[in-house]
C-alpha cells in the first residue's frame, strides 16, 4: 500500500544546524540541514573564512565537535584572527570541541592530501567541519581530478557531519565547477565599495530541503562577528 507523504511531518524532521552569523538563519528556517555540505562562494576578502570561524564558533558555544581544516594558513593565523572577533579557539581546542589541522596545498600529493583530510575526518565523530579552502587544494602541484573531488564529498556526506567549504569564485576553477553537484547549498558572497563606505552582500543561492529567497542580504562585521544590517 502506498504511504501519503505528509509535508509538514518531514520539514519537523529536518534537524538544522545555526549558522553563526547573526540574522542569517531567519532566512533558511532555522539553519542548515544538518548533514549537508554548503559552498561559501566569492572573491577574496568579501567575508568567507570568517563566515567559517563564525560557523565553527556556534558549534563549539553548543559542545559540538569541530574540525576547522585550514589549506592557505598554518593554525596560527586562524586562531589569531578568531580571537579578534572574541571567538575563543584556544580555550576550545583544551576542551577538545575544536582542532585546527592545516595541509599544505604547495606540495605534490594530489590524492594522498585527500586521503589524509578524509582520514582526519573520520578520526572523531565531528559535528562541524570546515575546508578552507577547496580552491587551494585545487591548485595544487599536482591538480586533483574532477573525479577524485567527487569520491572526496560523497565520503564526506556519508560522516554525516555538516560541512563548510570555501572556494575562491572564478567559473574555470574545478572547484567551481563542481558547485553545482556536490553542494546541498551555495551562498555567494560580494564585496564594494563607493567612496568610504564599504557594501558587502550575502546572498543564498541554493539549499535543499529548505524555503528561501535569492535576495542579496547586507552584512558587516562587528567586534563578535559577523551581523545581518
Amino acid at each position: 500500500m502506498e504511504q501519503n507523504i505528509n509535508f509538514n511531518t518531514i520539514k519537523k524532521q529536518i534537524e538544522r544546524v545555526k549558522s553563526g552569523v547573526n540574522g542569517l538563519d531567519n532566512f533558511m528556517e532555522g539553519g542548515f540541514p544538518k548533514g549537508s555540505n554548503i559552498i561559501l562562494s566569492g572573491l577574496p576578502g568579501t567575508g568567507k573564512s570568517l563566515f567559517g570561524m563564525a560557523y565553527i564558533a556556534e558549534g563549539c558555544r553548543n559542545n559540538e565537535k569541530c574540525l576547522y581544516i585550514t589549506v592557505e594558513q598554518i593554525p596560527a593565523a586562524i586562531i589569531k584572527q578568531a580571537i579578534q572577533f572574541n571567538w575563543n579557539f584556544p580555550q576550545w581546542q583544551d576542551q577538545g570541541n575544536l582542532q585546527v589541522v592545516h595541509f599544505d596545498f604547495k606540495k605534490p600529493i594530489e590524492q594522498k592530501m585527500l586521503e589524509d583530510i578524509l582520514e582526519t575526518i573520520e578520526s572523531d565523530p565531528y559535528d562541524r567541519l570546515v575546508i578552507d579552502s577547496i580552491s587551494a587544494i585545487s591548485h595544487s602541484p599536482l591538480p586533483v581530478s574532477y573525479y577524485n573531488f567527487l569520491i572526496f564529498f560523497d565520503k564526506i556526506s556519508q560522516k554525516g557531519v555538516t560541512t563548510v567549504c570555501i572556494a575562491q569564485k572564478d567559473e574555470k576553477e574545478l572547484a567551481n565547477k563542481l558547485l553545482e553537484y556536490v553542494g546541498d547549498g551555495l551562498i555567494d558572497f560580494e564585496a564594494s565599495a563607493v567612496g568610504e563606505t564599504e557594501n558587502r552582500t550575502i546572498q543564498i543561492k541554493k539549499l535543499r530541503w529548505t524555503k528561501t529567497n535569492i535576495l542579496q542580504h547586507p552584512f558587516e562585521f562587528t567586534e563578535n562577528g559577523i551581523s545581518l544590517i
